[in-house]
Formats: structure tokens, sequence, C-alpha cells
């Protein structure tokens, strides 16, 4: 029913912002003529919660109190009063009222009346005595006696699909419950919503919905009354486009204001269950909630790991960089050891030298200056001078060191 209502009102969302795009449809002269003149109206006997009747006989309803509502918006004014669907009906047929609250589109009717926009959709189904077990979809009703309202959506769906060879007309649905109760004829065929006021109101026990008797067989089974549906408009004369085009304006400015969300908890609030939420429609606005938040979180997140990272690549290369600088110092300074070991290698070995000329020689066999072999092996070179002692022995006539 959740779901059912937010596809309605969605669908009239839709209808009240076509029809403020639209045109004036209406002309001030037309419409000031309109305002000047009292709709007549009327409602159901007993058609809960979209028509009941008060003590004092006056009418009241969903439906009635949205005529109220759509007139009011529109400058113009309305009297109801209280009869028969069949009587009420005709009347709008015969040019007698000029506008109906509660009226079930079809094709057929079309061809009589025009209609409104649709302000709610039903469903149809099947009552049946408690116990009952013999009926269970349309099938069933063939050989039954079943109860409808004359004139009303469910005789003529009776009647178009052939339900039953024995319909039983009565003038309100109030008093097909109370048969059906007292145990005459098989069952109702009635707008699923009504019926259950209806039994409510009426104290009824022993009347249930088909659809809520438990299944024993694990087989799929459609609705028990497929293509029984209502959408429920506000009806005027066939051809009286001038009012129509003010009762859709005036059903847009109810929507839009906030009136007819009013009335739909007031009228079906206090009977309707109050659906659970479902975890995906939780979830939804969750993420419609959450998730702008989430969104700049992710960024902040984003932008934080994106800093870490590449504070993190910059400690890394310059580690990288003080290690392959630590390498090449490693190779240069392996290369001088190295060096250094080859020349106290070169240098450490026993080498053979003249006692007298003091000349090396090398592995080859031959004699070298001790200078020369010295260069030749470590690179180093040699400068030239003369010690104390040579001095004195080569040079007695010099003093050279004095």
């Amino acid at each position: 029913m959740l779901a059912y209502r937010v596809v309605v009102f969605c669908q009239l969302v839709v209808i009240a912002i076509i029809l403020g795009l639209m045109p004036p449809a209406v002309s001030a002269e037309h419409r000031l003529r309109a305002n000047r003149r009292i709709l007549k109206s009327a409602s159901e006997l007993d058609y809960p919660p979209f028509a009941l009747v008060r003590a004092d006989g006056s009418a009241d309803g969903f439906s009635v109190d949205l005529l109220k509502a759509v007139a009011h918006a529109t400058g113009l004014e309305v009297s109801i009063h209280v009869g028969p669907w069949h009587e009420i009906k005709q009347k709008l047929i015969d040019r007698q009222l000029d506008v109906l609250p509660l009226v079930s589109y079809s094709r057929e009717r079309e061809e009589l009346f025009d209609f409104s926009a649709p302000y709610l959709r039903m469903h149809g189904t099947i009552f049946v005595r408690e116990g009952e077990k013999s009926i269970r979809s349309k099938q069933d009703l063939k050989d039954k006696e079943v109860l409808v309202m004359r004139g009303d959506t469910a005789h003529e769906y009776a009647v178009k699909e052939n339900l039953s060879d024995k319909l039983i007309l009565t003038d309100s649905f109030e008093q097909a419950m109370k048969l059906l109760s007292e145990g005459q004829h098989d069952a109702v065929v009635i707008q699923q919503l009504v019926g259950l006021q209806l039994i409510k109101k009426l104290g009824i026990s022993n009347v249930v919905n088909v659809s809520s008797i438990q299944e024993t067989s694990l087989k799929p089974v459609g609705k028990p009354l497929s293509g029984f549906e209502q959408k429920f408009c506000i009806a005027v004369q066939d051809g009286d486009g001038e009012l129509l085009a003010l009762l859709n304006e005036g059903l847009a400015i109810v929507i839009a204001n906030g009136t007819y969300n009013e009335l739909y908890s007031k009228w079906f609030g206090p009977i309707l269950p109050r659906p659970s939420v479902p975890l995906t429609l939780i979830l939804k606005y969750l993420l419609f909630t959450l998730g702008p938040i989430l969104f700049l979180l992710a960024m902040v997140g984003l932008w934080y790991l994106k800093r870490e990272v590449a504070r993190k690549t910059q400690s890394l290369r310059a580690e990288i960089k003080e290690r392959m600088q630590a390498e090449e110092e490693k190779e240069k300074l392996i290369v001088k050891l190295q060096k250094a070991l080859d020349e106290v290698k070169t240098l450490g070995r026993l080498l053979p030298i003249c006692a007298a000329c003091k000349k090396i020689r090398d592995d080859k066999g031959y004699w070298n200056q001790l200078e020369s072999y010295i260069q030749e092996h470590t690179g180093t070179a040699f400068s030239h001078g003369i010690c104390p002692d040579c001095a004195k022995k080569l040079y007695p006539d010099l003093d050279l060191y004095d």
C-alpha cells in the first residue's frame, strides 16, 4: 500500500505540474460565470471511507471532503445530498447533477461522463463467510450466488467477466455484507478497502477476504479478481469541459498545497496498517543522507593518501640516493684498498738486491736501478739529492751541510 500510494501521488504531482504548465483552459469570464453557481452533487449511502452518511443524514468521507476542497480552491460552491449509487449516477447522466465526487473510471462510463485525473487507484476482491473453502478466485464464482451493489463498478465487472449466473443486486454494500454474514448467498465482490471498512463498522466477525486466507498449495496464483481495478475520479456531465477544467485545476492546487495529503492521512491513516519500511528504502535514504558525507570523507582520504604516498616516495628516493652514494663511496674505497693491497703485495715480497750497487733483480732476471723498480711498481716519482753522510764522503772539501 505504501508503494502504491507513492506511485499514485507521483502521478498526481505530474498531473499538477502539467496542468500548471498548460495555458489557462478557462477564461476569466467563464470562471466568473462558473463561480456564480452552486454545483449540485451527491454521495453514496455507504462506501467507506470514501463516502459515508453522518447521523444527521449529511454526506461525509474522503471523496466528499476532496470535492469540497477542490471546489474551494477554484472559488466554487457545492451542495451534496445522499442517495443510492444507481440513482445518483443516473441523475448525473440525466443532467440533474453537475458533479459526482467518487466515480470509478471505465471506457464504458467514458461515453456517459467526463472524468478528472484519477486521484486514487484501488483493487477489488472477494469476501466469503469464514470456513468457506470452495471459493478462492473468480473462476470459483460461476455457479455461486454473488452479491454486488447495483450500478457499481463491481456490478459492471461481474457482468463483463460473466462471473456468475446468479448475481444478487443490493442498494448498498452494507446491505450485501449483512446478508452474507447472516448466511445468505455465497460471496460479495467489492473493493477491498471498502469491504474491510464495512466489516469493521458493522462488527462482522464471520466474513473474510479470500486474499487473507492461508493457502495450502504451493502453486502460484494470481489476484482473486484480476482486472478489477478502480481508478477513482471526479465525474461531470458529458461535454462539460469548462467545469472539468476548473476541477482539474482545483485538484492540482490541493495536491500542491498539501490538502490532499492531509485528507489522505485523516481518512486512510487510521485504517491502513503502518507498513514496515523495506531495507532497500532504508538503504536508499541512508545513501542520500550519507552519500555526500562519505564522498567528502573519500576525497579527504584520497588527498591524505596521495600526500603520504608522495612523502614516502620522496623519502624513499632520498634513501635510495644515499644508498647509491654509499655504494659508490664503497666501490671507490674498495678500489683504493685493492690498489694499496697490490702495492703492499708488490713491495712486501723478498727482493734480490745488489749489496754493492743496490740494483734490484726483477722477475725476469734483469737488474734495475732501485728508483726505477720502485717507480715502475708503485707509481712513486723520485727527486734526487744527497744525504750528509754521502756528502762528507764524496765531497770532503765542501761544507754542504754546515
